[in-house]
């Protein structure tokens, strides 16, 4: 989106045309009010030029936007309930928590576009572009998606119960946690895992589970991805911190791999890290993995880790002992610390901070107590 197409709205006569536009609310011959502003003549024949606006928390209810191009507009808590957005472009503009339920998009082009939260219940999206938007909670209740482009969206935890989807483009699209009607069905070999998972008291964590190379990818955090399905479970799940206290407590390592990421990226509370540690004083296959999380996420770690290498019979392993030490090193100098030589028990967890600083949101490192690439 070009400087210019937003800058024309703050000028006095942008202001004035964007306050016309209100006041007709979008309807009946609107573009009227555009004609002869800034860079409207680079459409042609389309006098709808809303590129660029700020039309946050209006309400636009059955506006007439047929055609109209919205590129980089922003829409965010507008009102669009039975809206006409047929053949319109939103390609790169923000319509989270808006309101289109029943309004009408088909065959338009919105690109990149964020619709984070949306009510999108009956709206009608045919035939659509919609590649790379980002749909996170949106609710699509009813709505008709027949023939529409989803490639590469981002459909974490929606609500697409009821939805129409036929011949509708979803690859690569990240479908994790979505909720489906009927709900979702798991293949007779992952079966038993979701069984475990429900019973033991962890069910929001399941899609993280069996997604393909789910588990090995994030042992190796080899990619971004992996932490966006933890990050939708996290928010699938009505108590995070129980449910990570349900994975500390499993026995096989894969599983409890997962809590290392969840603490990650949600944090812990005092019974969470209290279940954290009590790993930590066993040795495991995922020992650094937890390490880490203890590292990033625990205002006690430093204290914790002094008492066992100080006072505790811990460490009976030196894997846990080099892992400790690992730990106290880390200290808030993460940017200055050395890689261990390659085989050293403790380069799996160097890499794996390394990684999680790479691939971690950055408004999660933030709120990490050292080692965020935000901080360095």
């Amino acid at each position: 989106m070009r400087a210019e197409l937003i800058e024309r709205w703050k000028t006095a006569d942008g202001q004035r045309r964007r306050s016309e536009l209100l006041q007709m609310g979008l309807r009946g011959n609107w573009p009227e009010a555009l004609s002869g502003f800034v860079a409207t003549s680079e459409l042609g024949d389309n006098p709808r030029d809303l590129r660029g606006i700020d039309l946050s928390g209006q309400d636009l209810a059955s506006a007439d936007l047929v055609r109209a191009r919205l590129d980089g507009a922003r829409l965010d808590g507008s009102g669009l309930e039975y809206a006409q957005l047929d053949l319109a472009t939103l390609t790169g503009a923000s319509l989270r928590f808006a309101r289109l339920n029943h309004a009408s998009l088909h065959a338009c082009v919105a690109r990149g576009t964020q619709w984070d939260d949306a009510q999108l219940e009956g709206t009608r999206l045919t035939a659509s572009n919609l590649t790379g938007s980002s749909f996170r909670r949106a609710r699509f209740r009813g709505a008709q998606l027949e023939q529409t482009i989803l490639l590469n969206a981002d459909l974490r935890n929606a609500d697409l119960r009821d939805a129409r989807l036929f011949l509708c483009d979803l690859e690569g699209a990240l479908l994790t946690c979505v909720q489906w009607n009927p709900p979702r069905t798991y293949p007779v070999t992952s079966q038993h895992l979701a069984e475990i998972a429900r019973r033991a008291g962890f069910p929001s964590f399941i899609e993280p589970f069996l997604l393909p190379g789910g588990i090995m990818d994030l042992l190796h955090m080899s990619n971004r991805q992996v932490l966006l399905h933890v990050e939708a479970a996290i928010e699938a799940s009505t108590d995070v911190q129980s449910e990570l206290r349900a994975i500390l407590h499993e026995k096989n390592w894969r599983i409890v791999l997962m809590a290392a990421a969840g603490i990650v990226l949600a944090g812990a509370d005092e019974a969470t890290l209290a279940a954290l540690w009590a790993r930590l004083d066993e040795w495991s296959w995922v020992h650094p993995q937890l390490m880490v999380a203890a590292v990033l996420r625990d205002p006690s770690c430093d204290d914790r880790v002094r008492e066992r290498l100080m006072h505790h019979e811990l460490p009976r392993r030196n894997n846990i002992r080099e892992s400790l030490e690992w730990a106290a090193t880390v200290g808030r100098n993460v940017p200055g610390l050395r890689e261990p030589h390659s085989g050293h028990p403790t380069c799996q967890a160097h890499r794996w901070l390394r990684q999680l600083q790479a691939f971690a949101p950055l408004k999660v490192q933030e709120q990490w107590l050292r080692g965020g690439s935000a901080k360095t």
